[in-house]
């Protein structure tokens, strides 16, 4: 037993050691694009700007491990809320914490990537493919409290498995493919669009092995892969069968989706923008102006846009090596593209134009850009036997560095710098004592409100006269130390205060009062609404956040009763049924119904040990990496 033992480790020490000491320098230059790759994630994590989905998803995340919740609402969906409130748990309740998903997630999609290219066009696409990704401002600058990236790995990892399951005929890696699109499909539900994709790209490939499109063998496999991945889809599918049992309603997508219980659920949901919102696919041909982007730009044409205007490099290589493909009649990568195309991308651009879900047609692009750069690098040496292509690898990591510094659309920004919230929650723990109240001006954004300050006391300014009033009433008021969060620019994530002019107006007399009776304690600069902004720059950006220190005579007995505004997109903030019911909280019936509801939790448990141990196996993969 001691034998096995000591050689299983030294089996492992000898692979871990041999990334540094073999030879063979593909794991060697995989690691230092690895590292490069997590380094530059690392920085956007935690620099960034947030987004409105950002704050959304990161106040979602709190105390959902508690919730006993299978999905969201909004989502049908809920892996990535138990992982960030596990990291949550373990790293505090901060910016950094919201994005771990993101960063490891998006950081090992480049070792999956290489996996991919490498498989269809050997090691040198591969190695190029990986740093594509690495280096790729679109993936990077979405390093943030969004599901998309750790739902792509998933979702590449299983295409992976698939492509060598149809190789090497092997059950176990159907079986592993299906669960892993399962964890896929648990975080963000669009990936059940790579079902057909792979469904028809195997019935493809085996046309091409064994001259027959569909025969019993095939069919038992892709039974098997199904079988594991509808497994992951119980949780969504109990929750709205127990949701509209009891309610009559079911969550926002099934919803759009099915169409019951619309006229119930509108109540709850009408106030969405997508609420009962269908395909515009006069839009998406571009015959008449989008629904979607308001213009008469085809909505096919839009997602190339996200990508044109972060990584032109990856776009132009990209189609390039589709057609190169094409012409030289290696068809199978064109083929799963195409299919690609066909049941995800048109789904989605028919229907909605977030540049978040275009990341699969990133990283579907970098492996054919990789091709392109690969053919380049055999077409040039034989013209400049000196050339080597880490000199052009070299000027796109420049290029991509510079691009990371300018305010591009469709992504967020500072990346050099930290985000006005980034600063403001830095300051929060640790300059403002924990027995402080937090007044927040009322022209910030709600959900900056509640993500910078969620952990404390705090309100809104326009709640502070009717506190202050309540407080004179119950005659137990005492002086208590506040501090007040100016909005210098006005307008801090509204976009409407422009046209509240007497609201504006409340709002400037309030800062009045903090700025005569108070102290001025931090001024917060930021740059995320600069054209651009780079490291060693003398420009501090613009004066966004006064932070002002006063004391004010106030009745702590009331503060739970401030707790009524703790409400986020229909959730109570940590699940906290004190403050409201939760709306699609259902009653489950003892018997079958309380037996499935219990599957639906185990199922959750596994998925969530599954995800971290998927990070294993592709570090696994990487160790086994030969030649």
């Amino acid at each position: 037993m001691g034998d096995d033992g000591k050689s299983r480790s030294d089996y492992w020490l000898n692979r871990a050691l041999g990334v540094f000491l073999s030879k063979d320098r593909i794991r060697f230059y995989l690691l230092i694009i690895l590292i490069l790759g997590f380094a530059l994630r690392l920085i956007a994590a935690l620099n960034l700007s947030v987004s409105a989905d950002d704050m959304h998803f990161s106040v979602h995340a709190i105390n959902f491990l508690n919730s006993g919740k299978l999905v969201v609402y909004d989502q049908s969906a809920s892996l990535w809320y138990y992982l960030t409130d596990i990291f949550y748990k373990f790293f505090g309740i901060t910016q950094m914490a919201s994005r771990m998903a993101a960063l490891f997630f998006g950081t090992f999609t480049i070792l999956i990537v290489f996996f991919i290219a490498r498989e269809f066009f050997g090691n040198k696409s591969g190695i190029i493919a990986a740093f594509l990704l690495a280096i790729s401002p679109f993936h990077i600058k979405y390093t943030i409290s969004e599901m998309d990236n750790m739902a792509m790995f998933f979702a590449m990892f299983s295409i992976l498995l698939f492509v060598w399951a149809l190789k090497q005929d092997k059950n176990k890696l159907f079986i592993f493919s299906g669960a892993l699109l399962g964890l896929a499909l648990l975080t963000k539900v669009y990936t059940l669009l790579f079902i057909p994709v792979l469904l028809a790209y195997s019935i493809y490939s085996n046309k091409k092995q064994n001259k027959a499109y569909l025969d019993k063998k095939l069919l038992k496999k892709l039974f098997i892969f199904l079988i594991f991945a509808f497994l992951f889809a119980i949780p969504s599918l109990t929750h709205n069968y127990l949701l509209y049992k009891d309610k009559g309603i079911l969550d926002l997508i099934y919803t759009n989706a099915l169409g019951i219980g619309k006229e119930e659920s509108a109540q709850f949901y009408s106030w969405d923008t997508g609420f009962g919102q269908g395909a515009d696919w006069l839009g998406f041909l571009g015959l008449k102006k989008s629904i979607h982007s308001g213009d008469n730009i085809p909505t096919s044409i839009y997602p190339f846009l996200f990508i044109w205007k972060n990584d032109p490099a990856v776009l132009v290589l990209g189609i390039l090596g589709i057609l190169f493909l094409i012409r030289s009649k290696k068809r199978e990568y064109p083929v799963l593209f195409g299919l690609m195309l066909i049941f995800v991308f048109t789904y989605l651009a028919a229907r909605i134009l977030l540049a978040k879900h275009y990341i699969f047609l990133l990283l579907f692009l970098i492996i054919p850009a990789s091709y392109s750069l690969s053919c380049f690098d055999d077409f040039i040496k034989k013209k400049i036997p000196k050339f080597r292509i880490r000199y052009l690898l070299l000027l796109l990591l420049i290029f991509s560095l510079i691009i990371l510094g300018l305010r591009t659309p469709f992504t967020l920004a500072p990346y050099y710098t930290k985000s006005e919230i980034g600063q403001l929650i830095s300051y929060k723990e640790a300059g403002i004592p924990e027995e402080s109240l937090i007044i927040g001006d009322s022209r910030i954004y709600r959900g900056q409100i509640h993500w910078a300050f969620q952990g404390r006391e705090y309100i809104e300014a326009s709640m502070l006269p009717s506190l202050l009033s309540a407080s004179q009433k119950t005659g137990r008021a005492s002086q208590v130390p506040v501090y007040f969060v100016e909005c210098v620019v006005d307008d801090c994530g509204w976009g409407t205060v422009k046209d509240q002019p007497e609201f504006n107006a409340s709002m400037e007399e309030m800062v009045k009062l903090f700025s005569s009776q108070g102290k001025l304690e931090k001024e917060i600069y930021s740059s995320t609404f600069s054209p651009k902004s780079y490291p060693f720059s003398s420009d501090k950006g613009n004066l966004h956040f006064r932070i002002y220190k006063a004391s004010l005579p106030i009745d702590k007995g009331l503060y739970p009763q401030l707790k009524s505004s703790k409400v986020w997109f229909l959730y109570p903030i940590a699940y906290d049924e004190s403050i409201s019911p939760i709306f699609d909280k259902y009653k489950v019936s003892p018997g079958a119904d309380e037996l499935l509801n219990s599957f639906a939790h185990l199922i959750i448990y596994i998925s969530i040990l599954l995800a971290f141990l998927s990070l294993l196996a592709s570090v696994y993969l990487f160790l086994e990496i030969r030649s």
